[in-house]
């Protein structure tokens, strides 16, 4: 199962939040998904790109 996480962010850093809740995710098992939407949100989808377990951005 993949599950879809939704970034929390202000377009250049993850909140903490997230990373909380990606902790609850990979729990769950599966693959996780992160949606980094927004305008000039790059720097906040490269963040995400790196957080351990996180297989697609």
């Amino acid at each position: 199962m993949t599950i879809l996480l939704l970034a929390d962010h202000d377009g250049n850093h993850l909140s903490d939040q997230t990373a909380k809740a990606l902790t609850a995710a990979s729990q769950i098992g599966g693959d996780i998904h992160v949606l980094v939407a927004g305008k000039a949100a790059k720097a906040a989808a490269d963040q995400a790109a790196k957080l351990s377990g996180v297989s697609k951005v």
